[in-house]
């Protein structure tokens, strides 16, 4: 039963591993239904979208929106180890991450030198509160040196970053001041806004577009740089509900929940050749009692449903020993060097099928074997 116990083990490490980053990575912009995100149909990741700037002051005046945030995501280097800074404008940022400043101060719009950091960011990295750092943009080449003046606890993948006023962020990216990644917009009616917004807001920028250009009017509160007038095909910007917009791009590479188990069973499908050879050890070790059997009258398949009896019991008990080594091993992982995925902190996520399934897995193979090994007399 070793081998069923060390097949489940391999089995939920890779479960465990794969389906937290998945479930992690779904869940990088929040889980509120009443929160959308605005981003680029033909970005390949969330974090190479760009989308005119413009398109948050014709957002926030459609009915029912109670907050528009306009955000960009840069990748940089602080301290020399890889970080994502996220350019937000404070006002609206609040209205939808209701963050909590353990230290320092909240952010502004019109800081131009400084950021807030997320505890475990501040962590990894080693800041606090007025710590000065050099930021090394890595898709634009520029740096620019920064003061830590509060960190913050939001409760999510955010914790891990640094947000910086809006501009800065841009700067950082290298898009200009007419682009952000993403715009999220928290609405009364998500569901409705999402099957009026290429209506509402397509025509608007179509007419835009059709101007003389210039500056947008009636800028959002807490931009302080100039909007301008960008061309952009309506066609390419999507709108999708915040919490699915992840799992949209997962499946631009055909990365689902389903296919995730699929690898992790596949470690498990691995070890069934070394299940098998258990079954026919235990067959030959026993021939003689069989054979004994067999001349006093008793069927090849009595015989095969008392092994099952009293095999199966066995095999469910190790497997889930198995599963609970994993788990034990996985949080020491945790605990010890922590686990990371693109300078995120990953939280282990137990998923009820990693309990269910090595067990299920256990059964259906050693039945298998059992029910065609030949126990001949």
């Amino acid at each position: 039963m070793l081998v069923v116990a060390v097949a489940s083990a391999l089995f939920s490490i890779a479960a465990l591993s794969l389906l937290s980053f998945y479930n992690g990575f779904t869940a990088y912009l929040g889980e509120d239904k009443d929160v959308l995100a605005i981003y680029d149909r033909a970005s390949s990741t969330p974090f190479t979208s760009l989308i005119p700037a413009y398109l948050v002051e014709e957002l926030s005046s459609l009915d029912g929106v109670s907050a528009c945030s306009p955000e960009v995501l840069a990748p940089c280097i602080i301290n020399g180890r890889a970080s994502f800074i996220r350019g937000v404008l404070p006002e609206q940022f609040m209205k939808i991450n209701a963050i909590k400043v353990l230290e320092g101060e909240m952010l502004k719009s019109s800081d131009a030198d400084s950021a807030i950091i997320g505890f475990k960011a501040a962590e990894r990295l080693g800041l606090k509160v007025n710590s000065r750092i050099i930021v090394y943009g890595v898709v634009a080449d520029r740096y620019l040196e920064l003061t830590i003046k509060g960190v913050y606890r939001s409760g999510s993948l955010m914790d891990d970053e640094v947000l910086v006023p809006l501009h800065v962020g841009q700067w950082l990216r290298g898009s200009g001041y007419d682009y952000v990644t993403l715009i999220r917009v928290k609405a009364e009616k998500a569901s409705v806004l999402i099957q009026s917004f290429h209506v509402e807001v397509g025509e608007t920028l179509k007419e835009s577009q059709a101007s003389t250009g210039g500056s947008s009017s009636s800028p959002l509160y807490g931009v302080i740089t100039p909007r301008a007038i960008t061309h952009f095909n309506p066609d390419k910007i999507g709108v999708e509900e915040a919490s699915r917009l992840m799992k949209t791009y997962m499946d631009k590479y055909g990365l689902s929940r389903e296919i995730m188990l699929i690898f992790s069973a596949v470690a498990f499908l691995f070890s069934s050749l070394t299940v098998a050879a258990a079954i026919r050890t235990i067959i030959v070790q026993h021939r003689g009692e069989i054979s004994i059997l067999r001349s006093i009258g008793a069927s090849g398949r009595t015989l095969k449903l008392d092994l099952l009896i009293k095999l199966l019991p066995l095999a469910i008990f190790a497997s889930l020993m198995g599963v609970a080594s994993a788990a034990l091993a996985m949080l020491a992982l945790q605990e010890g060097i922590g686990l990371e995925l693109m300078s995120h902190t990953l939280t282990l996520q137990f998923d009820p099928i990693i309990l269910i399934l090595p067990p299920a897995l256990s059964i259906i193979l050693i039945s298998t074997f059992i029910i065609r090994a030949k126990l001949e007399a």
